[in-house]
């Protein structure tokens, strides 16, 4: 394996892959984990979500992890945001999660945190390519894809769910004080199926369970974040006080009114800013985005005198500028929430709890919440690519983006930019209409498959 090889291992969410193509092969698994094991040292928390694929990953891993001088303690089944928690709060030098978080089944991945609980430095991530280079010459894909998986390896590991929870609820009221509450949560088949309702019904919720039986081969299928048309449909035919969708691995949730409404994050980030500055807790009063937050939020809250910074898309950077200069709160349209008084990533389950103590602190509903607000009609389309060709060496595409972007003038937006996660080149148009948002990706997709395939 080239250097140039290695240096696409990690992209804006760990390294991710089909399970049993390359890097997610067992040589390679086992080189990823002897490297990671030399870097960090000491004792390294292991999870997973329940997708198939992820106990045969978790015994490479653990072979090599060992093979570079650790000790490793199997978490079994938890969400992401568990292991940076969990990671932070003991002894451990470091964690690291087996989850393609939104992906299908087939995929799977590797997410690694430090001793802090924080994702690797670019730097750390660099030292682990270029050991990985040296441990694995040339890797060709095995194919190996796994073929189901036992029972008892879709729980989770009693323990840590415990200590999760407890860390999850400090800060807190004791008690139940969810009583009255119906609350909807669809699981995604994933790692919060578990964990996620026990939370809410420990604290007196009525809990409504929606795609909560992982198999191995359901995670994100037609359910959690990815699909929240599903949930939407089901709210709309039944009662409740709000329903929330996760994703795979936990990290993110997007909600739905008891009117049946659409929450992404970023409704849900003015719904919090509001709240933490009635309270005086949003000092300073700003919020960090991304390049896909919709307009309408910087609008909104630039008239209640919040700042909104932007960042390029993934939670990491989010959580990087809030920490580089003590920003208070921070997320993703895609249902990442970041309060780092509490956590250290985006975090479904939390993210969860902070809005159900506004619900119940200002007595109102979430759709009251929620009032006035109507994001900039958004189109987002994902092209699938072969390589990741540079867009700025194309006149044509740069030259059509640029003619977008003088068109749009103040009153919309357009991003063109791979996904750091899979083979896709993503737009997104914003404009005062979805006519408008429609005609100018057309234009563009077309310019793009002229230039590039």
């Amino acid at each position: 394996m080239s250097k140039t090889v290695a240096s696409r291992l990690f992209g804006t969410d760990g390294i991710r892959a089909r399970a049993g193509d390359f890097p997610l092969d067992p040589p390679t698994i086992e080189a990823i984990g002897q490297s990671i094991g030399e870097l960090l040292g000491g004792e390294i928390l292991v999870a997973r979500d329940p997708r198939e694929s992820g106990w045969w990953i978790y015994r490479h891993l653990a072979a090599g992890l060992e093979r570079g001088g650790t000790r490793v303690r199997n978490a079994g089944i938890l969400p992401t945001p568990a292991v940076a928690l969990l990671t932070q709060q003991s002894s451990a030098s470091g964690g690291i999660m087996i989850s393609a978080s939104h992906n299908p089944f087939e995929d799977n991945g590797i997410k690694v945190f430090g001793a802090r609980g924080e994702k690797l430095s670019d730097r750390d991530e660099e030292r682990v390519e270029d050991r990985v280079s040296t441990l694995v010459p040339k890797v060709a894909p095995s194919g190996l894809a796994g073929s189901g998986v036992p029972e008892e390896l879709l729980t989770e590991s009693l323990a840590e769910t415990r200590e999760y929870q407890r860390l999850l609820l400090e800060g807190f009221p004791t008690g139940r004080w969810l009583e009255g509450i119906h609350i909807a949560i669809d699981c995604a088949n994933g790692a919060t199926s578990q964990v996620g309702p026990a939370l809410f019904e420990s604290l007196g919720a009525q809990v409504s369970r929606l795609s909560c039986r992982p198999d191995g081969r359901n995670i994100n299928s037609a359910c959690g974040a990815v699909h929240p048309e599903s949930l939407t449909q089901w709210v709309r035919q039944h009662t409740v006080d709000l329903a929330v969708a996760y994703d795979g691995d936990g990290d993110r949730a997007l909600f739905v009114t008891g009117e049946g409404c659409l929450l992404d994050g970023d409704a849900i980030l003015l719904i919090m800013a509001r709240a933490m500055k009635a309270l005086g807790n949003l000092v300073p009063p700003s919020v960090v985005g991304t390049s896909m937050t919709n307009i309408q939020l910087e609008h909104d809250l630039g008239r209640e005198g919040i700042v909104l910074f932007r960042v390029d898309v993934g939670d990491r950077y989010v959580f990087r500028k809030m920490k580089d200069e003590g920003l208070p709160l921070g997320g993703e349209p895609s249902g990442h929430i970041i309060f780092p008084d509490h956590g250290l990533s985006g975090d479904g389950l939390l993210t969860t709890l902070r809005l159900l103590e506004v619900l119940v602190r200002e007595k109102r509903t979430l759709g009251e919440l929620a009032r006035g607000w109507k994001p900039r009609p958004q189109l987002l389309r994902n092209l699938r690519v072969a390589e990741r060709v540079p867009l700025e060496e194309h006149a044509k595409i740069s030259g059509k983006v640029q003619e977008i972007k003088d068109l749009l003038g103040s009153t919309g937006r357009i991003v063109v930019r791979y996904s750091g996660t899979e083979p896709l080149l993503r737009i997104m148009i914003e404009s005062d209409s979805d006519e408008t948002n429609e005609t100018l990706a057309r234009d563009l997709t077309a310019v793009i498959r002229q230039t590039i395939g």
